[in-house]
This record gives C-alpha cells, sequence and structure tokens, in this order.
C-alpha cells in the first residue's frame, strides 16, 4: 500500500472482560477501559469485604490495594481479566 491509499479495514477495537466467581455465583462485564475494570473490581471488593473476617479492618484507600487485599484474603472469590479483541 502506498501513502496515497486509504486503508479500508476496520479498526479493531478491543474491551477489557472481567470475571469474578464467587459464593454468590459469577459475574463477568466488559469494559472499554483499563479504568472501568478497576472500578469493576473495587466495586466487588467494597461490597464483600465484610466477608473477609468478623472483623475484617478497614478497606484500603488506593482501589487496587483493596483489589488485591481482597483476593489475597478472600478463600473463595477469584478473578480472572482478558484483554478480547472485537471481532464485529
Amino acid at each position: 500500500m502506498t501513502s496515497s491509499e486509504t486503508s479500508t479495514a476496520p479498526t479493531r477495537e478491543s474491551v477489557t472482560v472481567v470475571t469474578i466467581d464467587y459464593r454468590h455465583g459469577t459475574t463477568v462485564t466488559a469494559h472499554r477501559t483499563e479504568q472501568g475494570a478497576e472500578r469493576a473490581l473495587h466495586d466487588h471488593a467494597s461490597t464483600w469485604w465484610h466477608e473477609l473476617a468478623d472483623d475484617p479492618g478497614p478497606i484500603p484507600d488506593e482501589p487496587s490495594a483493596a483489589i488485591e487485599e481482597y483476593f489475597a484474603r478472600h478463600p473463595s472469590a477469584f478473578r480472572t481479566i482478558e484483554v478480547v479483541e472485537l471481532l464485529d
């Protein structure tokens, strides 16, 4: 292709898919940004923080720290994060 030719191929988009498995079920969400995915994980950790122990202590102020601690300490909550290309 020369510089004067224009590409007609569509621009591929991708989304970040978050899957959270926990005792109440599985939640799958798709996000256009990493920040959106982090928000979803933080919302989950905030909602279920009380399940960590009889006295789980305060949730960390930093969202990424709260997410890491929640999933490290929770005995039955797991997460996967995957970037997926949209095909159509």
